[in-house]
């Protein structure tokens, strides 16, 4: 996913710095670009595309500028891709479980405690 931009940093996306009709998406990996792409393409959003050299840090930028009455379309595939790519949280599969079983558990606890003080 693009690093993110914007208001504390939540989002790839912000508005057009010329053009207010427009918002412009950021990439920073060529798959995760080209998904965007595809399914902007699918989905017949009309888009410009552009690719940038980052001269200081030896990275390309891919830029998507789409139309803002588009935006929730290529807001929804912005998701996808985000989706697709994202790393969890909790990297570990038995550590992703280990985490529900002990909140399982805090819950058991708070409603047996609550049952028992009624």
């Amino acid at each position: 996913m693009g690093r993110r931009i914007g208001f504390l940093g939540l989002v790839n996306y912000k508005d057009h710095p010329t053009n207010k009709q427009y918002k412009v998406f950021n990439f920073y990996k060529e798959e995760e670009a080209t998904m965007f792409e595809k399914i902007l393409t699918e989905k017949g959003i009309w888009f410009e595309k552009d690719i940038s050299e980052l001269e200081k840090k030896d990275e390309t930028l891919y830029l998507f500028g789409v139309a803002q009455e588009d935006f929730r379309k290529a807001q929804n595939a912005n998701f996808m891709v985000s989706a697709e790519y994202r790393k969890h949280f909790v990297p570990n599969k038995f550590g992703r479980w280990a985490l529900v079983i002990f909140f399982l558990g805090i819950v058991a606890f708070a409603i047996v405690g609550y049952v028992k003080n009624s």
